[in-house]
């Protein structure tokens, strides 16, 4: 399951998570098509004409298809867009089947691509305190599943 999948599993999902994602280049324009439809057949934006828009968008630029989206989006909290992002992340490493390795090997990658948030300085094989990087990944996803209500 990917992160994007993730994020919808856990509920996180929302506008402003869809844009951030985009942005970094974590979510596809297909994610966003299926996401909008998704909606749409939830009810949850079942009068929006943007969304049906953004639903059928294959034919917009990027500008155009952000340019819709921003109009879905109430409020925006970049901390809280990159919290949610890191904790589908730390979660898809922890549900992977990789080895150990492996998973570290991407715990490294997704710590430097948040530029190396003060809350995963253990999780950082280069870390002082003794603690495997594992098991300070799953105290941060803890903490962020704390953050949002998740259990």
């Amino acid at each position: 399951m990917s992160p994007f999948k993730m994020l919808i599993g856990l509920g996180l999902m929302c506008w402003s998570t869809i844009v951030f994602g985009f942005r970094r280049g974590w979510v596809k324009r297909n994610d966003i098509f299926d996401y909008a439809v998704t909606q749409l057949v939830n009810g949850v934006h079942a009068d929006s004409e943007d969304v049906a828009i953004i639903a059928c968008g294959e034919y917009l630029s990027d500008d155009e298809l952000l340019g819709l989206i921003s109009k879905q989006i109430e409020s925006t909290d970049d901390v809280s867009d990159s919290d949610k992002w890191r904790l589908a992340f730390l979660s898809w490493i922890e549900a992977s089947g990789d080895s150990d390795e492996d998973k570290i090997n991407r715990l490294q990658e997704v710590y430097a691509d948040f530029d190396y948030p003060e809350d995963m300085t253990s999780c950082s094989v280069y870390s002082q305190d003794g603690i495997p990087p594992l098991l300070a990944m799953s105290q941060v996803v803890e903490v962020l599943r704390e953050r949002f209500s998740l259990r």
